[in-house]
């Protein structure tokens, strides 16, 4: 990162200075404190990336990421934010949509409570909507990857098995005795004999 920052230092003072001004730069960023120019070319050298692509692949890179519903990082919204700030108000919105379909998901007590939450977001969405492609896209990517995770492995089948998973917690019965003592019981229902292997 320090190579970095010296070549911006370098690219800055060259600036400053009046050379490499083919189309008026220093005259430009004369007007711009150099620490504000040294963040600018610093963020333009990242956006470019680390693998080296140029301006337009990292752009085509971001735009084909935000269509297909994936979640964009802080960078990559910026970056939709300064170049594009049509596409980034479209993924803002399916961004909002994905959020409250994974808190949903994250309450629901079965698989079957949360496909039927899923089925209701999509429904939700209007067909009249000009973002409707990419909102319908981030939901699935947002349902996708809770369906892989062990949070939804771990959920009964459906709300009946929920229910019981739920009483099954709750199997032991305290009462308190003549004497003043608390005594345990399982209900009847719940009785399983056994065998003691001699």
């Amino acid at each position: 990162m320090d190579d970095l920052y010296k070549e911006g230092f370098d690219r800055m003072n060259l600036i400053w200075n009046g050379k490499n001004d083919g189309q008026g730069i220093a005259e430009r960023n004369t007007k711009i404190p150099v620490e504000l120019q040294l963040r600018e070319y610093i963020r333009s050298v990242k956006e470019e990336g680390q693998r080296g692509e140029s301006k337009e692949a990292y752009a085509a890179r971001i735009y084909a990421k935000a269509y297909s519903g994936q979640k964009l990082t802080p960078d990559e919204m910026r970056f939709l934010a300064r170049t594009n700030p049509e596409l980034y108000h479209k993924v803002l919105r399916a961004q909002a949509a994905r959020r409250e379909l994974e808190r949903r998901l994250r309450n629901c007590s079965s698989k079957q409570e949360a496909q039927e939450v899923f089925a209701d977001a999509i429904s939700s969405v209007s067909e009249k909507d000009p973002d409707r492609d990419m909102i319908l896209q981030a939901l699935r990517q947002a349902f996708r990857e809770f369906t892989e995770s062990g949070e939804y492995q771990r959920l009964p089948e459906n709300k009946e098995e929920a229910e019981k998973e739920e009483t099954g917690r709750n199997l032991l019965e305290f009462v308190q005795n003549e004497s003043g003592y608390q005594e345990t019981y399982l209900p009847e229902e719940d009785w399983k004999p056994f065998e003691a292997n001699a």
